[in-house]
C-alpha cells in the first residue's frame, strides 16, 4: 500500500521497510567545528547571563520545557539542582496542544528552556521562546541531535524513539546544565550516568521483547506517522499510518486504503495513541472492518499509566511483542 503522506514536520515518505544501523555520532570535521562554535556560543551565553549562580526558583535552576517528556529527562538529569516544568500537559497531543496566555508567567525566571524543533510543538515552542527572559538559553534537543549525527528520516521529529538518540538527548541536557550551572557539575555527570545505564537496561529489554516476534509480523500500523525511528531501530517495517496530517481529516479513500492493507499485509494487530482522537475512531474502524486487533502504543505523550521515558519504551516493547505475535514474558 503506499503509505498515507505526512505534512506538519512528520513526514513518512520512503519509510517503509525501514532498518537502520546503531547511529554514529561521530559528525563530519566541517560540522564538528560549527557543533563546537555553537555550544560555545551558548556557554558565553549562559556564563554571561549568569555566571556561577545562575538565578533559580528557590535556590535551583529554573528551566521550562515544551512537553513532559523534555521534562522528565531534565529532571533525571537535574535531579535536585533544577526545577523543571513543562508547559503542555500529559495527555497533550504536541502537534496540535496551543498553550494559554496564563503560561507566559511560568516562564517568568527560566533560565534554559527546551523543546524539540523539527516542528513537533510549533504552538508551545513558539511562546517557550518568545517569553524566556532576557540571557535565557532555548534548545531544540532534535535540532541539535541532527547537528552531533543523529540521521533525521525526512524531517520527522521523533528522534528520541531510538534509543541511542534518546541517549543523546540526556546528553545534550546534561552539558546545557553544566553550562548554566558549573557548581552542579559533578551531581548532573552523575545523574546523567545513572540515566544512560537505564536506558541501556531498557535498550536491551526492548530488543529481546522484539526478538520474540515472528520475522514476518515485525509490521506497523499506526495512527500517525511518529515511529520511523522506532522501526529503524527496532527493526520494524512501517505499512501505513491513519493521519494524513496533525488534527487533519481523513479522506474516505484514504480510510479505504488502510482496509485494504490491513487484509493484504495480513497485519496482526494496529496500534492507537493515547493522545489522538479522531485519528484513532477511523484507525479502529478499518481494524475492525478487517478483523484485526487493536492495541497501544506512545509516542510524544504521558499519561497515568507511562511516566517517564523508560516506562514508555517498556510499554512499548511489551506491546509490540503482546499484539505481534511474541512471546507473553514482560
Amino acid at each position: 500500500m503506499r503509505r498515507l503522506p505526512r505534512q506538519g514536520g512528520c513526514r513518512g515518505a520512503g519509510l517503509k521497510g525501514a532498518r537502520g544501523e546503531p547511529i554514529n555520532y561521530q559528525p563530519s570535521t566541517t560540522n564538528l567545528t560549527l557543533v563546537l562554535v555553537a555550544a560555545l556560543m551558548v556557554v558565553a551565553a549562559l556564563a554571561g547571563a549568569c555566571g556561577n549562580d545562575a538565578p533559580s526558583s528557590n535556590g535551583r535552576l529554573k528551566v521550562v520545557t515544551t512537553l513532559p517528556l523534555f521534562a522528565e529527562m531534565v529532571g533525571a538529569v537535574g535531579g535536585d539542582r533544577v526545577d523543571v516544568s513543562s508547559l503542555a500537559p500529559a495527555g497533550a497531543d504536541p502537534h496540535t496542544f496551543e498553550p494559554s496566555p496564563q503560561d507566559v508567567q511560568r516562564v517568568s525566571g527560566a533560565r534554559l528552556g527546551f523543546g524539540n524543533g523539527l516542528d513537533l510543538e510549533p504552538a508551545t515552542e513558539k511562546l517557550l521562546k518568545a517569553n524566556l527572559p532576557g540571557g535565557a538559553v532555548y534548545l531544540q534537543l532534535g535540532e541539535r541531535a541532527a547537528q552531533l549525527g543523529a540521521q533525521v528520516i525526512d524531517e520527522n521529529p521523533h528522534l528520541w524513539l531510538d534509543l541511542d538518540t534518546a541517549r543523546l538527548y540526556a546528553r545534550i541536557i546534561r552539558d546545557s546544565l553544566v553550562a548554566a550551572d558549573p557548581d552542579g557539575t559533578a551531581d548532573y555527570n552523575a545523574n546523567y550516568d545513572t540515566y544512560a545505564a537505564t536506558l541501556d537496561d531498557v535498550a536491551a529489554y526492548a530488543r529481546t521483547r522484539i526478538d520474540s516476534i515472528p520475522a514476518a509480523n515485525r509490521k506497523l500500523v499506526t495512527t500517525h506517522d511518529a515511529f520511523p525511528y522506532l522501526a529503524r531501530y527496532l527493526g520494524l517495517e512501517i505499512v501505513a499510518f491513519a493521519e494524513e496530517g496533525p488534527g487533519q481529516d481523513i479522506s474516505p479513500q484514504a480510510a479505504a486504503g488502510l482496509r485494504d492493507a490491513l487484509k493484504q499485509q495480513n497485519v496482526p494487530a494496529v496500534f492507537t495513541e493515547p493522545q489522538i482522537g479522531s485519528g484513532n475512531k477511523v484507525l479502529e474502524s478499518a481494524a475492525s472492518d478487517a478483523g484485526v486487533q487493536v492495541c497501544t502504543l506512545y509516542s510524544d505523550s504521558f499519561d497515568d499509566k507511562v511516566r517517564t521515558y523508560a516506562e514508555l519504551m517498556r510499554f512499548d516493547a511489551d506491546e509490540l511483542a503482546r499484539c505481534l505475535g511474541g512471546s507473553s514474558g514482560g
